[in-house]
């Protein structure tokens, strides 16, 4: 016997189930820690971070694109220059013999007039996402710089779209044009941006 233990002696075997009760009995210990810890510990709730929300004003379209005339289908408009009153000539056979340049032309059509007839595109995307085509505008400008008279051609074939350039293209303001009136073609090539 050892002197400084209170226990009885263990024999061979009972040390092999002695070993394997504090095995168990550690395991429980474990096993209860960590189910004590998850219960007394509650889970944190996930936060929902709420995208920061930023109101503004009502849209306003950078583009102003004017309705159809109120009444007035593509053909209804189209129909005074097919059959012009008596003592007035359609634009198509208006003679203009006023000049611009070019550049003064190019200028124009860049800024405002490409990005509205772009516009014009796009909404006729939104119906057929496979429009693509080229367009030709005849514009017939006044002697102020005004656009008197469109005529709307081309492989795009879409009424809608060229309604719609054909209202645009009346809002457009040139130079004036030295001598009278000026005829001239704007080509456009429409392809869906990829």
């Amino acid at each position: 016997m050892t002197q400084g233990s209170s226990l009885p002696p263990l024999k061979n075997n009972e040390s092999k189930y002695g070993i394997v009760a504090l095995l168990l009995l550690l395991v429980a210990g474990a096993i209860w820690f960590f189910a004590k810890s998850c219960e007394s510990s509650p889970e944190a709730e996930p936060v929902e971070v709420k995208p920061e929300v930023v109101t503004r004003e009502q849209f306003a379209p950078e583009i102003e694109i004017p309705e159809e005339d109120a009444g007035l289908s593509d053909s209804a408009e189209s129909a005074p220059d097919a059959r012009p009153t008596q003592g007035q000539t359609p634009p198509s056979e208006w003679i203009c013999n006023g000049s611009l340049t070019a550049a003064e032309l190019s200028a124009v059509i860049r800024g405002q007039p490409s990005k509205q007839v772009q516009a014009c595109y796009e909404r006729g995307l939104k119906d057929d996402n496979m429009l693509q085509g080229t367009m030709k505008l005849l514009l017939t400008i006044g002697a102020s710089g005004g656009v008197k008279a469109v005529e709307v051609s081309g492989s795009l074939k879409d009424p809608q779209v060229y309604g719609c350039v054909r209202r645009v293209a009346k809002t457009w303001k040139f130079p004036k044009p030295r001598d009278g009136c000026v005829r001239t073609e704007v080509p456009f090539q429409m392809t869906p941006k990829l």
